[in-house]
């Protein structure tokens, strides 16, 4: 292998560890003291659509918080299961969503309605499959700071084999907001994370929130953009300790449709640098694969070790990131062709379904990207 090309796959791998190394180390100090934190009057809000299955997992989570919500809103968004019943048993606020109106996505809209309802002047989306450690909402209240948008990756927690195939998805989703990168505040996060979201009511509201980003597929990227146009800063962190979730528990189908649903208009959404620095990465990725199958196919033009230390570096790269991603196992970071060959696939069937055809399936409802991409 020439020296370039080696060289080159290097610089690759040691930008993947730098969008990702604060996933690990950024700081999460307490910015707000105790007595505030008690004062506060947090509206917890959550979007449901057939979430019966795990929607009772979050909701005892919020029983336990050493600050308690002021209320828990679950919006029922049309579902054919048992999530309202589920949820009022467990003690929250159940209100029946309205029919989806023209022009707006169902979660936006589940949202919009939640938060109108709301009373808090503290307000926290929650996804139905999300689950908080017993001083999440201390810990979320700490990093908000008392003003902006919080947003946090949940750690995403795995048990099937299957779910190991999320792992490249993981580690774009972070890399490609940006928020994590070591160019501190000179960068603007590209995006948010949908999941776990904070913000004041009243700058809620005064940006517009969910109405404004109604009409969007996914509403985590343009709200993030909506709430920076309006001078209020955004502040993205990665979940461990805080905040957890597991994502498509129902089966390779689920996920594969699920990921389907955002990958596409995704890459075309966030900052063009941290989606050009990622596909870099990525591009590296193949090669140390690449690199690793020539060397086994034709030892005489590439020796062996050469493929192999360029494969291993990128191999404990992605191992390293994992850790603070989710709950992966190690032999998926060994054999991350496997992962990355399948992200690779769904991003390409992303954007066909996204740009092509023009359709998306997710829950039941069957979505046309373009008319809700701006």
């Amino acid at each position: 292998m020439p020296v370039l090309r080696i060289a080159t796959l290097g610089l690759l791998c040691v930008l993947g560890l730098l969008l990702t190394w604060k996933v690990l180390f950024r700081d999460r100090s307490l910015a707000v003291d105790w007595d505030t934190k008690r004062r506060s009057r947090v509206s917890v809000i959550i979007p449901a659509r057939n979430e019966g299955h795990q929607i009772g997992r979050l909701l005892r989570s919020l029983e336990g918080q050493t600050v308690k919500p002021c209320e828990v809103i679950v919006v029922d968004d049309d579902s054919s299961d048992n999530t309202a019943i589920v949820a009022q048993e467990e003690g929250a606020l159940v209100i029946g969503g309205k029919p989806l109106p023209e022009g707006w996505n169902g979660k936006a809209w589940a949202c919009w309605q939640g938060a109108c309802a709301s009373t808090g002047d503290t307000l926290l989306f929650l996804d139905a499959d999300t689950w908080l450690e017993p001083e999440g909402i201390e810990w979320l209240l700490g990093l908000h700071e008392g003003s902006g948008l919080l947003t946090v990756q949940p750690y995403h927690v795995t048990e099937e084999p299957y779910e190991q195939l999320s792992a490249f998805f993981n580690i774009v989703v972070i890399a490609a907001v940006g928020a994590f990168t070591p160019f501190g505040d000179r960068l603007k996060p590209g995006g948010a994370f949908g999941p776990c979201v904070m913000c004041n009511r009243s700058e809620y509201f005064r940006t517009g929130g969910h109405r404004e980003v109604a009409a969007e597929l996914l509403e985590d990227i343009p709200l993030a953009k909506l709430f920076l146009r309006y001078g209020s800063p955004v502040r993205c962190y990665a979940g461990q300790g805080i905040v957890s979730f597991r994502m498509y528990p129902a089966g390779l189908r689920q996920l594969v449709e699920g990921w389907t649903k955002g990958m596409g208009y995704g890459a075309f959404s966030v900052n063009p640098v941290f989606s050009v620095l990622t596909a870099a990465w990525i591009t590296g990725c193949f090669g140390a694969f690449s690199a690793l199958t020539r060397a086994i196919v034709s030892p005489v033009a590439s020796p062996a070790w050469t493929g192999l230390i360029v494969y291993s570096s990128y191999a404990l790269a992605i191992g390293w990131m994992l850790r603070g991603i989710g709950r992966f196992r190690w032999w998926t970071a060994v054999l991350f062709p496997i992962p990355l060959c399948f992200f690779a696939v769904i991003v390409v069937r992303s954007l066909l379904s996204t740009y092509l055809l023009r359709r998306v399936t997710w829950k039941g409802r069957a979505i046309d990207p373009v008319k809700h991409w701006r």
